[in-house]
């Protein structure tokens, strides 16, 4: 199972997100989950270096991604679209595939 983890901050956005693990839907290289989840979080961070050309931390390596950003990167309504747009995508493929990803989210106004 691929498990996804978004913090957010108390201002509701987006201040780090990672995903683990391996979907384990198909055989290596024909895993259309793990490819759809990998390729949603992959463009999230591109749109962020390469698009917005922001400098944040990420961390990849085989069946790990983890993107922290800084809280005046978070706040810009340009990365604000990519990343609900990452979430949004990411829940679709929950709803298709419940038992190969899991969400969790946490942060925000109470924390």
């Amino acid at each position: 199972m691929i498990t996804i983890e978004i913090k957010r901050d108390r201002s509701y956005n987006i201040i780090s997100f990672a995903g683990s693990g391996h979907a384990e839907y198909g055989e290596y290289g024909q895993d259309i989950v793990c490819a759809g989840i990998s390729a949603i979080m992959q463009t999230a961070v591109l749109g962020l270096t390469d698009y917005l050309d922001f400098d944040i931390n990420i961390d990849v390596k085989d069946g790990w991604l983890d993107c922290q950003l800084t809280s005046d990167i978070a706040q810009d309504q340009q990365v604000k679209a990519i990343l609900e747009t990452m979430l949004v995508g990411l829940k679709g493929i929950q709803e298709e595939y419940s038992e190969y990803i899991k969400i969790i989210e946490g942060g925000g106004k109470n924390d």
